[in-house]
């Protein structure tokens, strides 16, 4: 019982240390950089995509506690865009949350069901 704990411990750990530079290379920059609304959109968009991802990733190799995994991975990203958004509110940054949560949940769902099917 006590390995699960460590391997779960370990797991969301680790998980954090890569939500949190999702968040700071991806949603950070994507926030804070100049240029065209179409310029980040892309950005905001790719960050996305790796949040997908990487949720794909978890589900996949760790299906039991999904639901902490997608919180360790998406969790650094919208703390750091709720900061940015107490300091200037934009409703965009709402929606952007909202996907980050979605994106992430989706990923560690869709991860967790391939790995149902692969068994």
């Amino acid at each position: 019982m006590k390995d699960v704990v460590k391997s779960n411990v370990l797991g969301s750990l680790i998980t954090l240390v890569a939500g949190a530079l999702i968040g700071f290379f991806g949603v950070f920059v994507s926030v804070f950089s100049d240029g065209l609304v179409y310029e980040r959109l892309v950005t905001i968009l790719i960050v996305l995509i790796i949040y997908g991802i990487v949720g794909i990733v978890l589900g996949f190799l760790k299906p039991t506690y999904t639901w902490l995994y997608m919180l360790s991975l998406s969790m650094p990203g919208v703390i750091i865009l709720a900061l940015y958004s107490s300091r200037e509110f934009n409703i965009l940054y709402v929606a952007y949350i909202i996907l980050i949560l979605a994106f992430s949940f989706f990923g560690t769902k869709t991860g967790k069901s391939m790995k149902r099917k692969k068994k």
